[in-house]
Formats: structure tokens, sequence, C-alpha cells
């Protein structure tokens, strides 16, 4: 049995589906793939932290998390107040998870987490797009260089296996453009337009049902789409996409009569973002298209995600899966751990 030592930054709604992962299939995992997961530490700026050499029990922990209260006050370990490179210091960490939320601009705070993570020998997995977008390439080289390995299917489509599935079963495709539903908020709101709710109506019960901040942003105007795009390009094609390079329009100009327009002729209006090769350019877009019924795209209602990776040997491959959710996303996260144990171990 490979035992793991796993710490845990950020203990929001992903961070709390990892520990119910962890609490509710342990007899799973080291059944199907011989690894038992120790959760060493979890900290978050909010809820505290709590550290315990011999584990912590994911349960109790989990209790404490729902119920709100602050994990430095619980009798869960002796390092409650430590800063994370103290934490990574005593720790003898495997993989370290960084879940916190994402700043697109700056990659904070999981740039500053994950280098501190990856300088220190720890291998890394995270959900948070920003980082990722801003700097894949010097995170890579960062955890090369100190015998590491950084994995991030979580930052694209939850726990769809996007990257992995290019990396895998698809490996010997050349790749051409990888484009697709990128954001279940957009499109959610967008399915609602076409059964004749305003985009202010859609965008509130998007709201009302935790699919869209208080300050939606980020999804309609096309920001978390479009540093999607950004990891893509760089994963898929190796090619460093500034957001700003991204060509972004969002879904706030979509009209009710857009959208029925387009419904009358037989067809959707969608939030599509993509990253192509043509030659040596990489280009990255996102923006409101009109997709034809025959499109596997235009099936895609509510706040799913789909993506067509357009390759040369099998043509088109569709991939659909949820895009968002506390048990996905920890999925994609639980599979890049898996990946990084068994790798390490020889046994991939």
């Amino acid at each position: 049995m490979i035992e793991t030592r796993v710490g845990l930054v950020g203990c929001g709604t992903v961070g709390r589906g990892l520990v119910e992962l962890f609490g509710s299939k342990s007899s799973y995992y080291g059944e199907k793939y011989g690894v038992t997961f120790k959760l060493i530490f979890v900290t978050d700026v909010m809820k505290g932290t709590a550290f315990a050499d011999e584990g912590l029990d994911a349960r109790s922990l989990l209790t404490s998390l729902e119920g709100g209260r602050n994990l430095s006050l619980e009798s869960f370990g002796r390092a409650s107040g430590a800063s994370l490179p103290e934490l990574l210091s005593v720790a003898r960490l495997d993989v370290l998870c960084e879940a916190a939320p994402t700043n697109y601009k700056t990659g904070e705070p999981g740039m500053t987490i994950l280098k501190s993570s990856l300088s220190a020998g720890v291998s890394a997995v995270t959900s948070s797009k920003g980082a990722i977008g801003l700097d894949m390439a010097g995170l890579k080289s960062l955890a090369r260089g100190n015998g590491a390995i950084l994995r991030y299917e979580s930052s694209v489509m939850s726990g769809t296996p996007l990257i992995n599935l290019v990396r895998g079963p698809l490996a010997g495709c050349d790749v051409l453009r990888v484009e697709g539903i990128l954001n279940g908020t957009t499109n959610y709101i967008l399915t609602k337009m076409e059964s004749g709710m305003s985009y202010r109506d859609a965008l509130a019960e998007a709201q009302k049902l935790g699919y869209a901040e208080a300050d939606p942003t980020g999804d309609v105007e096309g920001f978390d789409a479009a540093v999607k795009v950004c990891i893509m390009a760089n994963e898929f094609f190796g090619k460093h996409l500034p957001i700003d390079g991204v060509r972004r329009t969002g879904i706030t100009g979509v009209t009710a009569e857009d959208v029925a327009e387009a419904s009358r002729s037989g067809a959707r209006i969608k939030l599509i973002a993509g990253v192509e090769r043509l030659g040596a350019e990489v280009s990255g877009y996102v923006g409101p298209r009109r997709i034809e019924a025959s499109n596997p795209l235009a099936s895609i209602s509510g706040a799913t995600n789909a993506v067509t990776i357009t390759t040369d040997n099998l043509g088109d491959v569709t991939i659909i899966g949820p895009g968002a959710g506390k048990l996905e996303t920890a999925q994609g996260m639980v599979s890049d751990i898996l990946n990084i144990v068994l790798l390490k171990h020889g046994c991939k």
C-alpha cells in the first residue's frame, strides 16, 4: 500500500469536496489503486489551520468545515498557527492541493502557494485557473528543477478530463483546434433565455442557484473562459497567450431576440471559447456564436461543459461533462493526485 501525505490550501467548496472524497472513498482508493491518503494539514485564510502528523480524520474535519468553525480552535494538531512554508518544512508531504480563490491578472494567491510547494520539492495539484493561465511554463520549470510534478486538470473543465484525454488516449494525434463551452454560468443563462427569460432574469436565477457570483463579470464578460483558453494554448500548443491576447466578447450584448431568432431557425447561441493553430500562429478567442443543430455543441444545455478537439488522425472528438461542482472539481484533483503518486512509484 502506498501511503501518500497530502496538504490542502483552501477550504471553500472545492476544498470541502476533496475532504469529503478522502473520507467517503478511502477504502475504494486502497482497493483499486493501492493508495492511502493521509491528510496532514488543511489551511485557509478565513477558517484557520489544522495539522496532525498522523493524519486528520476527514469526517471530523468535514463536520468542522461545514459547521463554519475555526479550525485553529479545534484539537486537530500542534501547528495551527504556522505559515505555509513552516507547514511544508515539517509536514513531509507528497502532494500539496491548492484550491484557493483565484485572480486572473495576478494569479494570486495560487501563484505564491504553488511556488512555495514546488520550490520545496513537493508536487502540487491545483483547481485554480489564475496561476496556471499566467505562467504555466514557469511553474512547470520550477517543478522539474526541484524533482516535483505539477497537475491542473480541474482548472479547465472541473473533473471532466480534457487535459488528460489529450495527454493520454489522444497521444499521437496532432491537435489542430480545441473549442467549446467552457463556462457553465453563461451556458445556463443562454439556455434560460431560450425559454423566454430576459438576460437580467436569467442572470438573477443563476446567482440564486450559485452558478453566478454576486459580481458576475468574470463569467458574463468572458474572463473565466479566456483564462481557460490561455491554459489550453500552453498545454496543447506550447504557446503562452496572455489573457489580454485572447479575443474576448461576453454575452451581455446578447438579446432575447437574438436567442429567439436563432432558435426559430433551429440554431442556438453559445459562448464559444477556443484555441487553434494555423501554421506557426496560435490564436485564442471567446465570444457568442450561432451554433447549428448539427454541431454536437448545440445540444449542450444548462451548466454543462463540452469541448470538441479537432485532430489529424481522428477528426473531431467531443467530450461532454460537468464544468463545475464540489465533488466534480474535487474528482479532477483526486485524479491528478493518483496520477502523480502512481507515476512517482513507477505504476503508470
